[in-house]
């Protein structure tokens, strides 16, 4: 007979389990097979670390990993690799600086505790002490808000942790220090960047609303991007005058994975998260690497609050490892026979084929939705027909059917693109997709409609004066002069995020016509 140990940690996770799994089974999503692999590579990962032995090789994993990031990104800062961003030079393999941020300031926590382990080793802790100058330097280049202060909040708790005992001391002036810290920190933080902090406020505000139409079921898994720009057009809609008004963008994530779990979840969702976090953090050992499990954790919380790890795999998948290598003081522990272990390897295998098999046709979907823009006539017509067969499954991964359907505006006519531009709207809608909405109903003389497209997409942005533009042009097209005058006036007087030649060039044709 073998044991198992069971924990507080994985009751709440036996429980989100369940709740995600009755999402999916209840959702409205047509095919959910790359969302269910998502989440059963991610319990696998939580059973593997929980059941290894040595837990230190996930570290030297966490590390390895951040060796090989810091590598890319400060070969992409000299110019020796491309980055995967037309603005940002330094992105690692991820799509921008601020993933590749919040990975580094947790790889700094790790390697920090393991410093403080290993230091009498004289070889180790000058390794692990060229590792973390290279991470920080890194993490400085990124100049990510969120990864800084998780960085700092990881230091923080390595420090509270790092004692015998849990009946932590502090004098009043340390208090008072440690409150000023803080408050200096965040607002530091804050002005840094203030318009790019202002406009995570709003997508706050917006996404509160959200919650507050939905606030004990949610309104289901995946639903915050096919929803919250419409939120954000009534906002405006509701507030023309907001200050937030040039802040405004197309938004897929929240900045905030509380406020996403809430928005699909409810407060059902929260409830089981909140108690799992608090489960972690009253019932752990402190014992050994575990202080370092911990404080890693706290880390990746403190980003959580302020980017989209759920977003990015590698990002994601460090929360199950994480947990996984948490040790509980109180254990239940439970016989299982040889029967229940082949049991259980039947299902990892049944798991990993799963993952592997709807990993690689994610892989194929995403690279034929690439080969769509390629030069050759040949490849691109193959990647349609894949694509066009595979319809269904790119509808569960938002951001590729919006690659394919800015494909469809520019190359299919009027009465086939309007089929893929309004599905899309139900699954990833954007100021842009609406404006070209607005144009392919013009094409198809649908006056109204293109109308409402055009205003809807000018709400979901205010400061973005295409859709006006647009709505201006066709109010000049079918005669309607006091529109055209309303909506011209309205250009005119909107404050441009970023002045630039097409937006001049707009706003000289509405002046050289209101002259007229």
């Amino acid at each position: 007979m073998n044991k198992l140990f069971l924990n507080i940690i994985d009751v709440f996770l036996l429980c989100y389990g369940v709740i995600v799994g009755f999402y999916l089974y209840m959702g409205q999503t047509e095919f959910i097979h790359f969302e269910l692999a998502k989440w059963i590579l991610f319990l696998l990962c939580y059973v593997i670390t929980k059941r290894m032995r040595q837990k230190q090789w996930c570290l030297y994993g966490i590390i390895l990993i951040g060796v090989v990031e810091a590598g890319i990104a400060i070969g992409q800062k000299i110019h020796l690799i491309k980055s995967f961003h037309h603005v940002f030079d330094v992105t690692g393999t991820f799509g921008n600086p601020g993933p590749l941020g919040g990975y580094l300031a947790i790889a700094i926590i790790v390697l920090i505790g393991l410093y403080r382990e290993y230091w009498r080793n004289f070889r180790q802790k000058w390794i692990l002490l060229a590792f973390l100058i290279l991470f920080f330097t890194t993490l400085v280049l990124t100049e990510s808000r969120a990864g800084c202060l998780a960085m700092f909040a990881g230091i923080g708790s390595l420090y509270l942790f790092s004692k015998k005992d849990r009946k932590w001391k502090f004098s009043i002036f340390q208090k008072l220090g440690a409150i000023i810290l803080v408050l200096l920190l965040i607002v530091a933080t804050y002005y840094y960047k203030k318009d790019s902090a202002d406009g995570r406020l709003l997508i706050w505000r917006v996404s509160s609303e959200m919650i507050m139409d939905a606030p004990f079921a949610g309104h289901g898994i995946g639903t915050f991007e096919k929803q919250y720009m419409y939120y954000q057009a009534q906002y405006f809609n509701a507030h023309p005058n907001s200050q937030y008004a040039r802040l405004a963008d197309n938004i897929s994530y929240p900045y905030n994975e509380f406020l996403r779990i809430g928005v699909e979840f409810g407060l059902i969702g929260l409830v089981v998260v909140l108690g799992l976090i608090v489960a972690v953090f009253k019932y752990a050992s402190v014992q050994g690497l575990n202080k370092i499990y911990l404080a890693t954790f706290a880390s990746w919380l403190t980003f959580s609050m302020f980017s989209y790890p759920s977003h990015v795999l590698l990002l994601w998948l460090l929360f199950p490892f994480l947990l996984g290598g948490i040790q509980c003081q109180k254990n239940r522990c439970v016989s299982v026979g040889y029967k229940f272990q082949i049991v259980e390897c039947m299902i990892i295998i049944v798991c990993l084929f799963f993952i592997i098999r709807y990993g690689c046709d994610y892989y194929l979907l995403k690279n034929n939705i690439r080969k769509l823009y390629f030069s050759s006539t040949k490849t691109t017509e193959k990647a349609t027909d894949y694509v066009e067969r595979h319809r269904l499954e790119l509808q569960s991964v938002p951001h590729l059917f919006d690659i394919y359907a800015q494909y469809c505006y520019k190359n299919y006519p009027a009465s086939k693109r309007i089929i893929i531009l309004k599905q899309a709207a139900t699954i990833i809608p954007t100021s842009d997709l609406y404006c070209d909405l607005g144009d392919t109903y013009k094409e198809l003389n649908q006056i109204d409609k293109a109308i409402e497209s055009y205003i809807l997409a000018s709400n979901m942005v205010p400061h973005r004066i295409l859709p006006d533009y647009k709505l201006f042009c066709l109010y000049r097209e079918v005669g309607d002069m006091a529109q055209m005058l309303r909506v011209g006036l309205k250009v005119l007087n909107t404050e441009v995020k970023v002045e630039s030649t097409k937006t001049l060039r707009m706003k000289g044709d509405i002046k050289k016509t209101l002259k007229k």
